[in-house]
């Protein structure tokens, strides 16, 4: 016995021994961790959201009344917009319609919010933009270059385009215009596809749907419905338009080549992924194949996707596409893909190799995995932190209400998230502890960014499904320097969409494109922000408007806004 438990002692003596080197091994990788961990925190990753503070009171009804009409889940959409140049973003907010059976004592319409210093005032009414539709997403842009910015909404039936007096009102011109979308429309972009001086435009179709002929879909056994997959439904064909420059467009769906693919259309995003000058276009489709158009320069496009290889992901199959945005994430001088999906997938990256293919580098780049339980909608590729690269941030909801019914490891509301660009190919989630009210989980669609609050750094407005609004202000003055740009266009396009910016700093030499349109439904603060991190200095600035022209400017000041008049030089802007 004395023997035994002689070895006992010797036993536990040893295991007592290797713990404690181990623990001496570990302890510097704890204190790295919890670094590294203060250092992101550090950063400031955190959102308020501020809402209800401010007044911004918009929430968001699809109508329905628990027949699971499709149409109540995938909306709805929100742009950013200064329709009344007082420099300061206002909001544009989508709302649904009443369907059978829906019997509340309320009216439904679309919202227009004007920032007031930080306060949010309802001029729906007075500016005429009231729209009692079943309104789905919105685009902005100054279609008749008279500098003040027009709104185009899409509905589940006819879309409407409004067009700004400057007078703090807006006429419904799209009669007039020439323009008649009856489809469900989804998320569209103005942008010029001919490079003549006026922004065309594009609209994504969802699916043949009516509430007439509404499918029962759900589980028998139990008897519970439950929202339809879009396989019950056949895809249509998306329109593009051509602005003639005389206040009227032209269906250019069949001219452009766009009229022979007819797929499940939720976002688009235009981009010129082939640096040639002129703007191509990339559809993101529900679960068939997404769609890539490469532009010759006159507006007539090529649907490359199989060949470009960003219609399926890495394994050869097509995903629930919903959001979307072009950026460049790694400065190699070319524009990056990201695509939002459906739980169960991943989101998708594709990178862009320079030579006119993508690969699709998801997973090894840490995006894959925090993808897979949740379910992706609007999205941006912004520079958080403010330190020269690209970062990431999610709006995510499930589009099935009793989704914890079919599966109980997803749920309807959820988190959204904040992605961190490690300058190597690769990103890191930052945890919902230092994301402040981004992690409060809501059913989210469409998202909106920019600098709502004038101060260097990029907030969002999310709009929930049924539910509240949600305004996500950054908090904090932002601790890395930045730059950022608001462009006017003389003999381009006034918003001057598909200018190319690029900027030598001593952090290395970035790229951005002036391009609202991205995400989910939605439209963005058309300024450019680069961010500097600790660089003071900018050692040139190159523009590249549409259509050729080439200026070059230099500057002293960070932390600050420049305009930038096409043929007329640069100057400070001061909120």
């Amino acid at each position: 016995m004395d023997l035994i438990r002689s070895l006992t002692l010797e036993n536990r003596s040893f295991r007592r021994g290797i713990f404690s080197k181990l623990i001496a091994l570990m302890k510097p990788l704890i204190i790295i961790t919890l670094f590294i961990q203060f250092a992101l925190n550090a950063q400031s990753y955190v959102f308020d959201d501020v809402a209800q503070d401010q007044g911004l009171d918009f929430i968001h009804d699809h109508g329905g009344s628990g027949e699971k009409y499709y149409v109540e889940t995938m909306g709805s959409g929100v742009c950013l917009l200064d329709f009344d140049n007082d420099n300061d973003l206002d909001i544009y907010f989508c709302q649904g319609a009443a369907l059978p059976g829906w019997d509340k004592n309320t009216v439904l319409a679309n919202k227009l919010f004007r920032n007031d210093n930080g306060q949010w005032t309802d001029v729906t009414e007075k500016a005429g933009v009231g729209d009692e539709s079943y309104s789905i997403g919105c685009a902005c842009g100054d279609v008749d270059n008279d500098g003040d910015t027009d709104l185009y909404v899409t509905n589940f039936g006819a879309d409407i385009l409004y067009i700004n007096n400057n007078n703090g009102t807006f006429t419904d011109m799209t009669s007039a215009m020439g323009l008649n979308s009856p489809k469900w429309g989804s998320s569209a972009a103005f942008f010029d596809g001919d490079n003549d001086g006026w922004l065309d435009l594009y609209v994504t179709n969802y699916v043949e749907f009516s509430v007439d002929k509404n499918p029962w879909c759900g589980e028998h056994i139990s008897g519970l419905r439950a929202y339809c997959d879009p396989d019950v439904f056949e895809g249509v064909t998306d329109e593009f338009y051509h602005n003639n420059g005389d206040v009227t467009f032209t269906d250019w769906s069949a001219k452009s080549g766009i009229i022979k693919d007819k797929g499940k259309g939720l976002g688009v995003v235009t981009g010129d992924v082939d640096n040639d000058g002129d703007m191509d276009v990339y559809v993101a489709n529900d679960k068939v194949m997404n769609l890539m158009y490469i532009n010759d320069g006159t507006a007539h496009f090529e649907e490359s996707a199989l060949f470009n290889g960003v219609g399926f992901n890495e394994n050869g199959k097509a995903e629930a596409g919903m959001g979307i945005d072009f950026g460049d994430i790694n400065h190699n001088g070319f524009l990056d893909l990201f695509v939002t999906n459906f739980s169960g997938e991943s989101n998708t990256l594709y990178l862009n190799d320079g030579d006119g293919a993508f690969t699709d580098k998801t997973f090894s780049a840490g995006l894959g995995q925090p993808s897979l339980d949740v379910l992706g909608f609007g999205t941006k590729l912004l520079d958080i932190d403010l330190d020269g690269w690209l970062d990431l941030f999610v709006v995510n909801g499930h589009v099935i209400d009793n989704i914890t019914h079919f599966n109980n490891t997803y749920t309807h509301a959820q988190r959204k998230q904040v992605f961190v660009n490690n300058k190597n190919g690769t990103f890191r989630e930052i945890d919902k502890q230092f994301i402040g009210a981004a992690a409060n989980p809501s059913v989210g669609r469409g998202a909106a960014f920019g600098d709502i609050d004038n101060d260097g750094d990029i907030d969002c407005v999310v709009s929930n499904n049924n539910g509240p609004a949600n305004l996500l202000i950054k908090t904090g003055i932002p601790e890395n320097n930045w730059i950022g740009f608001e462009l006017i266009g003389n003999t381009c396009n006034r918003d001057a969409i598909g200018a190319k910016i690029t900027i030598a700093a001593d952090n290395g030499n970035q790229i951005a494109y002036v391009n609202p349109g991205a995400s989910y439904l939605a439209s963005n603060d058309k300024r450019i922000v680069f961010g500097l991190d600790d660089a003071k200095m900018i050692a040139a600035i190159k523009v590249d408007w549409p259509g050729g022209k080439e200026e070059t400017f230099t500057i002293k000041k960070v932390k600050q806004y420049y305009r930038i008049v096409q043929g007329e030089g640069l100057s400070e802007l001061v909120y």
